[in-house]
Parts: structure tokens; sequence; C-alpha cells
């Protein structure tokens, strides 16, 4: 099973976006076959930087490859990107594809209806994690997020170490 994680790290995930490049960083470094792609309002593979022993030398690489963080996003939009640049060479029926977003969008949220239906053709698993999930009386009322519920295998809480973790015995199931 290889592992490919998107990571959303627009305004509204800035909270939650360093323990996720941890987490992410954990995930790339371990095993060769997960690829990792920060977006906001622009998509950008990080697998390398993520691979980079030296830690300083990755900061510095990521800091300049920053430009938006923070700012806005465009799931839909990113989606499609990945769609068409990257997911041939690395979504497959081994693959699991896990968003890392709390689904505010920009975009129309049809957009990420269709992406998220062209990816799941490649018959990869599809895992959503919110971090807004976690809070107590969260209800998916995004239209992002209510566009992307029919077409996930998991929707999962990750906004605390705790949740990440219980993830385990999931990915093990997959």
């Amino acid at each position: 099973v290889n592992i490919v994680a998107l990571l959303d790290v627009s305004g509204s995930m800035m909270v939650y976006s360093r323990v996720f490049l941890a987490f992410l960083r954990g995930l790339v470094s371990r095993d060769q076959r997960t690829d990792a792609y920060l977006f906001h309002t622009s998509l950008m593979q990080v697998s390398d930087v993520m691979r980079d022993t030296d830690t300083l030398r990755a900061i510095n690489r990521l800091s300049l490859m920053a430009q938006g963080f923070g700012g806005g996003t465009r799931i839909g939009a990113n989606l499609h990107r990945f769609n068409q640049q990257y997911a041939a060479n690395s979504v497959n029926s081994r693959s699991v594809v896990i968003i890392f977003s709390d689904g505010y969008d920009t975009d129309p949220p049809e957009l990420i209806g269709l992406s998220l239906q062209r990816l799941r053709k490649r018959g990869c698993r599809i895992i959503w994690l919110n971090p807004l999930k976690g809070w107590k009386d969260y209800k998916p009322v995004s239209q992002g997020m209510t566009a992307a519920l029919p077409h996930l295998d998991l929707f999962a809480a990750a906004n605390t170490l705790e949740s990440l973790a219980a993830l385990e015995p999931e990915l093990a199931r997959i």
C-alpha cells in the first residue's frame, strides 16, 4: 500500500498545519512510496523536502515554497490539478489518499465532488481527516465537506495527537 497525503495549509488550517507537517514527515521518511503534497490556492509536491535529513535545510526549502501559506484555499481546483498532473503516476488500487483539511473552500463545491469521483476511479481508498470533526457538536455543513462525503472511505477527526494515533488500526486494515 502506498500513501498519498494532501495537506491543506490555508489560513483556517494554520493552527493544525505544524502538527500535520510533522506527521507527514514521519509518514514520508518511513516509507519511500509515500508522497506528500501541500495546498492552499496552489498545489506543491513536497515529498523530497520531507525526506531531507537536514532539518534546517528542509525548513528553509519549505519556507521558499510557502508563498501563500495561511491564505485562501482552493480544494476543488487543487484536487483537479492533482488528478491531472500527479495521480496517474502515484495513485492506483493499492493507494490510500489522505486529505487533511477542514473542508472550507472558495471553489464551487461540485468541483470537489467531481475531483474525488475521478480520483476514486483509480481504485484507491480516500480518507479525509478533518480537525473540526473532533469538536463537540461539529456537523460537516460546509459545502465543500458536504460535496466530499459521498466519495470517502473514512471521514475522521484529526484535532489531537490522540485522534491521529487512533487512525493506526484503521490504516493497518487498509
